[in-house]
């Protein structure tokens, strides 16, 4: 099978598309052909050996794919070869056939495809599990999510607004993704790009909400825009930490908390996946089933086969990311 392969910890310049064994199935685990995977700011990460997880080299990157079930290893059940499935791993989905843990695999329903499947999965868990476990939204509350244009924030936007029923509030550090976040849910979108964010963000979405604030926040950014974030919330408000895209990981004052009567929580999907996997496939039965109803899906923004693996991590580097980057690894489509 053809596999893109790091020999040496980088940048995607030093991906080499290879001819390598096929891989075979240990206990408890599955045999993918794939047909498409998602490229992610993570994927980067772990090419430059700055992620939380390092592989040992050589490896194929790639955390999330879709395809068809090839080969079960002892002891699965839940699936048989021809299946149609999605799967998220640590690495190993860039290359035409990946081995996936079962409770790491998802069915597909019908009319979904082999791209929205593979670009849907981890952005919209790690929404779900935000806005549903963390946040507990309720229908007619006001949701702002930072970083808004990424597919974290897309997701987030999508399933307030159409599966839980509140007013969304994006926030952009790049006002030209504006059309993107309207696409995807925006009722208003604030600018997160100011000198003074922790002034600034309070006082637009004050400006917004008549000086009440906003009820949740799903904050992606970090930094200084944290801060601000902070500042929006309502009495009970609650912000969940999804990441730091800014790069800067913010301090708090936990004296705020009890000032304002607010809740700071995190959320880390692949611990549900380890934790809670019957919790994951639940969630994601109810994603696809929102899918299938046309609520929500995920922009896929490009595709790119194997042979240009860079120029589709030049999206990702030049963050001009406005949804998903998706490899086609296999022509046939479902």
């Amino acid at each position: 099978m053809r596999a893109l392969i790091l020999h040496e910890l980088g940048e995607p310049e030093d991906l080499r598309l290879e001819e390598v064994p096929s891989p075979v199935p240990g206990p408890g685990e599955i045999l993918v052909d794939v047909h498409a995977a998602a490229v992610n700011f993570p994927d980067l990460l772990t090419v430059q050996g700055k992620y939380q997880l390092r592989p040992d080299l050589p490896f194929s990157p790639g955390k999330e794919g879709a395809g068809v079930v090839a080969a079960l290893g002892a002891g699965v059940t839940r699936f048989k070869p021809g299946d149609r499935v999605m799967i998220q791993v640590d690495y190993g989905s860039f290359a035409e056939q990946a081995i996936a843990p079962e409770h790491e695999c998802y069915l597909i329903p019908e009319g979904v495809g082999f791209d929205q499947a593979a670009a849907i999965g981890i952005a919209f868990q790690t929404a779900w599990f935000a806005l549903t476990d963390r946040a507990n939204v309720q229908k007619g509350e006001t949701v702002l999510v930072t970083g808004a244009s990424g597919s974290v924030g897309l997701a987030a936007m999508q399933l307030a607004k159409s599966v839980f029923g509140c007013s969304v509030i994006a926030g952009l550090t790049t006002m030209s993704k504006e059309g993107v976040v309207r696409d995807n849910g925006a009722d208003h979108v604030i600018d997160l790009s100011g000198d003074n964010p922790k002034d600034e963000i309070r006082d637009q979405v004050f400006a917004l909400t008549g000086g009440k604030g906003v009820d949740a926040v799903i904050e992606i950014c970090g930094g200084d825009i944290f801060a601000g974030a902070l500042r929006c919330l309502k009495f009970r408000g609650r912000l969940v930490v999804v990441g730091f895209t800014s790069g800067a990981i913010p301090e708090m004052r936990t004296n705020y908390l009890l000032l304002k009567n607010i809740a700071v929580l995190g959320v880390d999907r692949s611990q549900y996946r380890d934790l809670m996997p019957d919790a994951m496939q639940d969630a994601q039965s109810e994603i696809f089933r929102h899918v299938q109803e046309g609520r929500v899906s995920m922009p896929v923004q490009a595709r790119f086969p194997m042979e240009e693996i860079v120029p589709a991590f030049d999206v990702i580097r030049r963050r001009e990311v406005q949804g998903k980057v998706v490899l086609t690894i296999r022509e046939e489509t479902a």
